[in-house]
């Protein structure tokens, strides 16, 4: 029975990390150049990317966004030719406010999905008794002040709280007179604090070039499951004291840690035209995601602890954005990122792997005041790995398609005689 329960819990620990990364969503200009945007940090987006950046800004600033996610996952296993996810569409979400008080302090707020996935199977899949349905959705609040202590140097800091839920479904392997396999159905969600940090510096700044620093932290989180609920259904009657039709569990989960540090470099071509390059290194904290520890209420019911070992991972970004009469933004880049899952610990929900993906995006600002963007990019990776605990190995192939697309308000206190692009 304690081998059952194990594997019931793989897959609800899987799911915590959205496949092995975090949704990189949080927005659209920076998706256009690869994610990179902590060294650049020229929007309401450094609240979630830079809070140290924030003092970038002019005037009152409004950004809301919306990506489409849409998944494909297929595998092959020795039984098998191919199987495929039945994962509907991802549609997260991210706002950001960011305001100038005085000449050298600002506030912001920042909502978004940091982390997140769903992942779908046919109730009768090769593969049922490690998952059938499963889901995470997270969204993420941050308060967030930033002061400017001298022209060449910005400080930021914000407060995030973190709400999760969970689901998951999954056949049981228990066999009796009137029942071939029974079902679990867990749910569960949690609420978690913790906070982001950063620093933004001008290295260089006159009429030809410009050249900035910035460095972030955000601390990781642990999600305290308190009242998750567990049912069991179609379970024999010799079992159900074990497995009884519902009872509670407590648990964790931990959201990782993440340290940025990066750089842009803008040429101007000319008054109106301009080439900028940046790029970010991150490094996230996957390791402290090394078990997963559940204690079910009901005393029949055998507890379980999951080794995960995940490993710490870099992630490298970087992209180009070239600015055509302060009015229109053509961007490229990519990224570069490490999977923290090692193999004999790979679920078919999230079959992570070690990839680079390209990044497209366009920019265009109406007047002083409104600017709209946005960007597309593309996953393609091939992985064979196995779930050791559960005894499955598979061939897999993930694709996904993300576009992208926000608008930017601008409100200025005063209109300035020089406004700044909202870009």
């Amino acid at each position: 029975m304690k081998k059952i329960l194990s594997v019931i819990l793989l897959a609800i620990s899987a799911s915590g990390f959205a496949g092995g990364f975090q949704l990189n969503v949080q927005s659209v200009r920076s998706l256009g150049m690869g994610g990179a945007y902590c060294g650049f940090a020229r929007g309401t987006e450094s609240v979630f990317f830079n809070p140290g950046g924030m003092t970038n800004l002019k005037g009152q600033n409004f950004t809301l966004g919306c990506s489409f996610i849409f998944p494909l996952v297929s595998l092959q296993t020795d039984a098998y030719d191919n199987i495929n996810q039945t994962s509907p569409m991802a549609t997260p979400i991210h706002f950001y406010y960011g305001g100038q008080i005085t000449e050298k302090l600002f506030v912001g707020l920042g909502i978004n999905n940091q982390f997140g996935s769903s992942s779908s199977f046919e109730d009768d899949w090769q593969g049922r008794f490690i998952v059938q349905n499963i889901s995470l959705k997270t969204f993420s609040y941050q308060p967030t002040i930033a002061y400017k202590i001298h022209d060449l140097i910005s400080i930021g800091a914000g407060f995030v709280i973190t709400t999760g839920k969970f689901a998951y479904e999954k056949a049981v392997p228990l066999t009796g007179t009137s029942t071939s396999e029974g079902k679990a159905v867990l749910s569960g969600s949690g609420v978690t604090y913790g906070f982001n940090a950063g620093f933004f510096s001008t290295l260089i700044d006159n009429d030809n070039m410009k050249l900035t620093l910035g460095g972030d932290y955000r601390s990781g989180q642990t999600i305290n499951l308190e009242n998750g609920v567990a049912n069991f259904s179609d379970i024999p009657v010799s079992l159900q004291t074990s497995f009884p039709a519902e009872t509670k569990f407590t648990g964790k989960l931990n959201l990782p840690s993440v340290i940025t540090a990066g750089l842009a470099f803008q040429y101007n071509l000319n008054e109106k035209n301009s080439i900028t390059l940046v790029y970010d290194f991150n490094y996230t904290g996957w390791s402290s995601y090394d078990t997963l520890a559940f204690d079910f209420e009901n005393e029949d019911t055998p507890d379980s602890k999951t080794t995960k070992a995940w490993v710490n991972t870099p992630t490298q970004r970087f992209g180009i954005e070239y600015a055509l009469n302060e009015m229109f933004f053509f961007r490229a880049g990519g990224y570069y990122d490490v999977t923290p899952i090692l193999d004999g610990f790979v679920s078919p929900e999230l079959p992570d792997a070690t990839q680079f993906v390209p990044t497209f995006g366009f920019g265009m600002q109406i007047g002083e005041n409104i600017a709209f963007d946005i960007s597309w990019l593309h996953q393609d990776t091939r992985r064979t790995a196995s779930l050791t605990d559960a005894g499955f190995t598979a061939n897999y192939h993930r694709i996904a398609d993300v576009i992208s697309f926000s608008t930017t308000i601008k409100l200025f206190q005063s209109k300035p005689s020089d406004a700044p692009s909202v870009n």
